[in-house]
């Protein structure tokens, strides 16, 4: 494995392992996100600027990184690692279908937005002012890419906790029984070079993405 390869898959497992989604990660670092999505898919060069962008986003320190009073010297273990396949995603259409929807949008780190039954919501930890807002109607709720990190999921059999946002950070606990609708934003598709709105070639068999930092 060539080192921009290697440094490439080192990156994004300590991307995955530091909790960070592309959206939270855009947001912290300043990265344009569709940008990063293409850095981190080996499809784009990424600058110096940008990897101390990166770098300081996910707190990195100079030995985590090789380096040594400002020198590149020999690759971090970590960079010796070689890629893992790619594990697909397991459906299993008689469970929970609202988990399974929750688990793909936080794994996509994609905005999404759900419903839930505002009558079911009463011991959930929701603002009192917020309950009585959507009385007799369904809670709207969308959670921001660049804020899953902070959102911190935890499921369990029957429910979701959540940190959510209102005028000030609540930990709220929904049934699953409660959300009965969930729409994903997915993140837009670059065209291609033509401009046509036919859906991308997929790489070729075999090939590996690399990354290479330019000036």
């Amino acid at each position: 494995m060539s080192r921009s390869a290697a440094l490439l898959e080192w990156l994004r497992k300590t991307v995955a392992d530091r909790g960070f989604a592309v959206g939270s990660l855009a947001k912290k670092s300043g990265v344009d996100r569709r940008r990063l999505r293409r850095i981190l898919g080996g499809s784009e060069e990424m600058t110096v600027d940008e990897l101390l962008a990166l770098t300081e986003a996910l707190e990195l320190t100079p030995a985590e990184l090789g380096l040594a009073e400002g020198t590149m010297v020999d690759a971090p273990a970590a960079l010796d690692i070689e890629p893992k396949q790619r594990e697909g995603v397991e459906v299993d259409p008689w469970g929970n279908h609202v988990q399974q929807l929750f688990e793909v949008a936080f794994g996509l780190g994609c905005d999404f937005f759900f419903l839930a039954r505002t009558a079911e919501l009463t011991d959930s930890g929701l603002p009192a002012a917020v309950l009585a807002q959507y009385e007799g109607r369904d809670l709207p709720i969308r959670l921001d890419a660049g804020y899953h990190k902070y959102n911190k999921p935890r499921y369990e059999a029957h429910t979701v906790t959540l940190t959510l946002s209102f005028d000030a950070l609540y930990e709220v606990t929904i049934p699953w029984s409660a959300i009965h609708q969930v729409s994903f934003f997915p993140a837009e598709q670059e065209p291609r070079d033509d401009d046509s709105e036919e859906t991308p070639e997929p790489p070729t068999p075999g090939t590996r993405p690399t990354l290479r930092l330019v000036t």
